[in-house]
């Protein structure tokens, strides 16, 4: 199935207005997330992707460490990779779909799957950037400690 082909039956059947595809690139939006599609050529397969987004500094690596581990074997992404764009440095959840196989329902499903996927990422990422949140503010709460003097504290010795 042609690339253009399959992303306006996935538009038609998601419901959607028509996809406006550009040197084999699309993007649309499906429950507030940016779902962009790819085609390439080279291995006649559309990449679809979604964008995670970005972690607090403090996080980056926790953050990083778990997606490693969910993209080990893809035991927590579901066929999917997650990785960094390395221009914008953006998380990013992304699946290579063949075209010589797949029909507009099978594409549908796999762009399915991927949102769930990009929604859970998400929740999982707001999760870190609380924590370091939180982390911040106990920081900064135990600063206030810091301007007490001896003669301020009750024990004095």
């Amino acid at each position: 199935m042609e690339c253009d082909e399959l992303m306006r039956g996935f538009a038609a059947k998601a419901g959607l207005q028509e996809i406006k595809v550009e040197d084999g690139a699309a993007a649309v939006e499906i429950d507030g997330i940016q779902v962009s599609f790819l085609h390439d050529e080279s291995d006649d397969a559309v990449t679809i992707y979604g964008e995670i987004g970005f972690p607090p500094p403090e996080a980056n690596g926790p953050f990083g460490e778990v997606m490693l581990k969910a993209n080990h074997l893809f035991n927590g992404t579901d066929g999917a990779v997650l990785c960094q764009n390395p221009e914008t440095f953006a998380y990013v959840l992304f699946r290579k779909v063949s075209l010589l196989a797949t029909d507009v329902e099978t594409f549908c499903a796999q762009v399915g799957r991927l949102v769930d996927q990009v929604e859970g990422w998400k929740r999982m990422l707001e999760g870190f950037r609380d924590v370091a949140e939180a982390a911040e503010d106990a920081v900064e709460d135990t600063a206030a400690f810091d301007n007490i003097s001896d003669s301020d504290s009750f024990m004095r010795v």
